[in-house]
């Protein structure tokens, strides 16, 4: 476990443990103002006669105090300004200023104050010591949304974790090995609204990456650290389908980013218990799902074990308007995912690095009225979003949460290169990392949720859409098709499914599916807010007359109403576990038909998208 890290060409010096040296400025400006205090009281408080009658014992205590105050100040500034020069990289002081009247105060209220300090330079400084100068264009201060202080920085850390796995990536970094990461993420992962994946923090992150940390292929030529992102979004389509995980041949670190996903799961059919009242509640659904997603990842083994960080790179700003102020108040943490992620990863030893654990404080500290004022208020909501949901914007948004990631990165190699035997001990070992690996009891899965979905979480079969690169793997099972079509409707054309759209409605799809162990059969398909409609499902043969409405087929059969359309202000994966079953060895045709709009429909278009099937 204490393997020896990779070794630092230019070590710190050793810890000075020798407390004997005469000493008097290794004191900092508060012991210096502590010990003036005393002086002060004693000598003020001593009887005239100690010295040497009531003129002279004033004139002496007069000269004594103005001496000490002068020495302290003097000695007291030295040290800390010395103190702050070794502390601030980049040559950033800080100064220590102590006045002569800030000691009178202390002296009449027997109190000691923190000395005062103010800083020299620009806050973009700390900018500068953490982005290599090629990349530094892109985050120049007019480039950003708003200033980034050292303090914001040093909260993106709240769960430092176990951080073996994230200690082993570090050193693939340092010894030039080039390296790929996974980004498992929504929309803010790709981009949504501020850019596209072209301009989405991985591209910047992974710029930073290949600046920082240039790599060799093995022939000992150049090469690159590659990424991508799954084309699931947030931690129950991505839990859902899997593959597009475990497609990925090799992968050394994986970035999780569900914090505004998670925010939309309302049901949770994999449910193999009665999980009472709070299993009804979205936070209750959002971590099941997400502890599902990290228990797989850490028995994963992409060919090494993975490295895994949960990023919470975003927050849902609707609920936080002026006209939403009522309704957040009877939603627990106000839709912010953070603090259940915060709980999990915990428990499971994952690093966590977030941008919304100071944002989101700092936008809504002045008031409702202030943080969606985007005009008056540098760090409103409306600032930083680009929409009403939940996106940073296209300049400077995202280049925030790629120098959130890499500040992250440079503290932890700090720490890994300062490590000696003694900073961790045998029982905070990341068990996980043996072989077989020794994984926690579940937090929200009982023993047969976890011994069917991640210990066997490869016994699946179906269909899955929503993979770019898919189709192949389908499209034998596609048996009739009558008016839709498989393509993505997104302006950055990676949001694949199949798609119906019509009016008048009628548009049908049947799919062949095999049976399986416990013959549940489920659906994923898109819900919104505006032009979405309604789909039947039923099983059947694949005899069906084609002149036949597959709304009047539908009539002669048991049917399950797949509703695609909801109110909130955005666009996600919805599940659906249908009534009938489909045991193993069994063979049933799936059929979906498209309904007319009805009188509560919302928008031109009539649509229905199909993410896939998956039988279980």
């Amino acid at each position: 476990f204490h393997s020896t890290p990779t070794t630092d060409p230019n070590p710190p010096p050793p810890p000075n443990h020798d407390r004997r040296v005469d000493s008097y400025t290794e004191l900092n400006a508060d012991e210096w103002l502590k010990r003036i205090h005393h002086i002060l009281i004693k000598r003020t408080m001593a009887p005239s006669k100690q010295l040497g009658g009531s003129r002279g014992g004033s004139l002496l205590t007069l000269v004594m105090c103005v001496t000490c105050v002068i020495v302290g100040y003097i000695l007291g500034s030295t040290r800390s300004n010395a103190m702050s020069l070794v502390g601030n990289m980049g040559g950033q002081a800080s100064q220590t200023e102590v006045k002569v009247s800030q000691i009178h105060t202390m002296a009449s209220n027997t109190t000691i104050p923190q000395a005062i300090s103010t800083s020299t330079g620009s806050w973009h400084d700390v900018v500068k010591e953490i982005i290599p100068e090629n990349l530094l264009p892109s985050y120049a201060p007019d480039k950003l949304l708003f200033p980034i202080s050292r303090s914001m920085l040093r909260q993106s850390r709240p769960i430092v974790g176990n951080t073996e796995r994230l200690h082993a990536y570090l050193k693939k970094l340092r010894s030039g090995t080039c390296t790929f990461v996974l980004f498992i993420g929504g929309s803010v992962t790709a981009g949504h609204n501020g850019g596209g994946p072209t301009n989405a923090y991985p591209k910047h992150f992974m710029d930073w990456v290949n600046e920082h940390y240039p790599c060799k292929l093995p022939n000992g030529t150049g090469g690159r650290h590659e990424y991508t992102k799954t084309h699931a979004g947030e931690s129950r389509s991505n839990f859902l389908f899997w593959s597009g995980v475990t497609s990925v041949e090799k992968f050394d670190l994986a970035v999780l980013e569900f914090n505004v996903g998670d925010a939309f799961q309302d049901v949770l059919p994999q449910a193999l218990e009665d999980k009472g009242e709070a299993g009804k509640t979205k936070e209750y659904i959002g971590s099941w799902y997400f502890e599902a997603v990290v228990r797989r990842l850490l028995l994963m083994r992409k060919p090494d074990p993975i490295a895994i960080v949960t990023f919470n790179a975003d927050y849902m700003g609707l609920i936080w308007s002026q006209l939403q102020a009522a309704n957040a108040r009877k939603v627990l943490f106000r839709s912010d995912v953070e603090p259940q992620n915060l709980f999990v990863s915990s428990m499971y030893g994952i690093p966590v690095f977030s941008a919304v654990i100071w944002m989101l404080p700092l936008a809504s500290k002045r008031g409702t009225e202030m943080q969606n004022n985007r005009t008056t208020y540098t760090y409103s909501t409306p600032n930083w979003h680009s929409d009403s949901c939940c996106h940073p914007r296209r300049q400077g948004g995202h280049h925030i949460l790629s120098l959130v990631l890499a500040y992250c990165m440079l503290e932890e190699e700090k720490t890994m290169l300062s490590h000696n035997e003694f900073d961790t001990l045998e029982a905070e070992r990341d068990f996980t990392l043996d072989e077989p690996p020794l994984l926690r009891d579940p937090l929200y899965l009982s023993p047969e949720e976890d011994e069917m979905y991640i210990r066997n979480s490869n016994t699946f079969s179906g269909v899955d859409f929503a993979d770019p690169n898919g189709e192949a793997k389908w499209k034998d099972a596609i048996v009739i098709n009558e008016g839709w079509r498989w393509y993505a409707d997104n302006k950055d054309n990676d949001k694949f499914g199949f798609i119906a759209n019509g009016t008048e409605g009628g548009q049908h799809i049947a799919i062949s599916l095999n049976g399986e162990h416990y013959g549940k059969v489920e659906v994923v398909f898109v819900v919104s807010y505006e032009n979405f409609g309604i789909a039947l499902a039923w099983f059947g043969d694949g005899n069906v007359d084609e002149e036949t409405n597959c709304n009047e087929e539908a009539k002669k059969h048991q049917t399950h109403r797949l509703v695609a359309r909801w109110e909130f202000q955005a666009s996600l994966p919805k599940n659906e576990i249908l009534k009938e079953s489909l045991p193993k060895d069994q063979k049933k045709m799936l059929h979906i038909c498209l309904t007319p709009p009805d009188k509560h429909h919302k928008g031109p278009d009539n649509k229905f998208k199909l993410l896939g099937v998956k039988v279980f």
